[in-house]
């Protein structure tokens, strides 16, 4: 069978797990650490496939769950797939829908696996059962009900080189029992993925990847890890409820890395801080993809080397009516180059989109930029000093 992925480790750093490496799809290569902005609807927010192909993106992910709703995954099918419905061709990752589908309702999961939990326990309005999940659509009140067949193939569909498994995520107030089974039937799922994906045609073609989840309980994560690992995917991807605090999720990480084959690329998904993106690659995290910079510009807050300040800028303050600087003197993306910090403040003040495609794309500029660099000081050996530069230590 013809491989639908091809990943190869080109360097290592010696003063962590942090890696270089190339991976290869039908739609063409990218290189690795990256960051993988996120296309929820088939589009990146505020930008056209040509804004993207400018800051030198080479990969995307695009939502299953919100695609599978509008407009259809028969209807961009027989567009030519993603790739052709929204003229992009490079590489493409699907996420399952998994997430979206257990975070319906009250919103609860959603809120806490971005860390901002609020209030009591709400109840779910999706149901789950051994076979797979029935939820209403938030669109039309319609009932759909996803199994793991079905959520791999809309994805074949689709048309995306990378595939994700349908997985369940679990959050803060899930205790360790439910934790717990929702992980064997997690495992379950992935073993009825994998089956029908390999039993199609579009296993020569699309990259299916396992997700390990597990919670903040290390026995799990681990288990986990070691089941999802021991499977015949063409790579992993770390997924559900990764801590409340920084250290938390760092310690998830470092329980899970060490599980999974080392020959397979490794994807942490929904993660995008500047602090974190940087301490994953050390640990030996391969692509990170998150809606994070792409919010964050249409609120008015861009992204640069602060670390002081959590690498933010709020633009919107009243401080930078006036402010004829460029956002970010060290950066050479459109924003910087040709606009003020005045006039992006008025802009995002005044609600005009403009504004946000501007800020759009000096937050990608600016996390894309920090990819390259990571590779380069991994390469050079300086990933250390890098490191700790952009963090604001030593």
């Amino acid at each position: 069978m013809p491989q639908p992925l091809r990943f190869q480790v080109l360097a290592h750093d010696p003063s962590s797990s942090a890696r270089v490496g190339r991976v290869e799809t039908p739609h063409g290569a990218f290189a690795t650490p990256a960051f993988v902005p996120v296309a929820t609807r088939a589009a990146v927010r505020a930008l056209a496939a040509s804004d993207l192909r400018t800051l030198d993106a080479e990969v995307v992910l695009c939502n299953t769950y919100h695609l599978f709703l509008r407009p259809g995954a028969e209807t961009i099918a027989a567009l030519g797939g993603l790739h052709g419905f929204m003229g992009w061709a490079a590489p493409i990752i699907t996420d399952s829908g998994g997430y979206q589908v257990f975070s319906l309702g009250a919103g609860q999961e959603a809120d806490e696996l971005k860390g901002r939990r609020r209030g009591p326990a709400q109840p779910s309005l999706v149901r789950i059962t051994e076979e797979g999940v029935e939820f209403r659509s938030p669109l039309d009140g319609a009932r759909h009900f996803f199994t793991p067949e079905q959520a791999i193939a809309v994805q074949h569909q689709l048309g995306a080189d990378i595939l994700l498994a349908f997985d369940e995520c679990t959050a803060y107030h899930h205790d360790y029992a439910y934790t717990r089974a929702s992980v064997q039937r997690t495992h379950r799922w992935a073993e009825r993925c994998l089956a029908y994906h390999r039993a199609s045609p579009h296993a020569e073609r699309q990259a299916l990847f396992g997700i390990v989840q597990g919670g903040v309980h290390r026995d799990l994560r681990e288990q986990s890890a070691a089941f999802i690992g021991g499977l015949p995917f063409d790579g992993l991807a770390i997924g559900g409820s990764l801590g409340r605090t920084k250290q938390e999720w760092f310690q998830v990480v470092e329980w899970v890395i060490p599980q999974l084959p080392a020959e397979r690329p490794r994807h942490l998904l929904g993660v995008g801080d500047v602090d974190d993106l940087v301490e994953g690659i050390a640990r030996g995290v391969d692509w990170f993809d998150c809606a994070l910079p792409t919010r964050l510009a249409r609120h008015g807050t861009l992204l640069g080397p602060w670390p002081a300040e959590r690498w933010r800028l709020h633009l919107t303050r009243g401080e930078f009516a006036r402010d004829a600087s460029p956002v970010d003197p060290t950066c050479d993306c459109l924003t910087c180059r040709e606009h003020t910090r005045a006039y992006l403040h008025y802009l995002l003040r005044s609600g005009e989109a403009t504004g946000w495609r501007l800020a759009t794309i000096h937050n990608l500029a600016f996390l894309l930029r920090l990819m390259r660099a990571a590779r380069e000081c991994i390469v050079a050996g300086r990933f250390a000093a890098w490191r700790a530069a952009v963090l604001g230590v030593g």
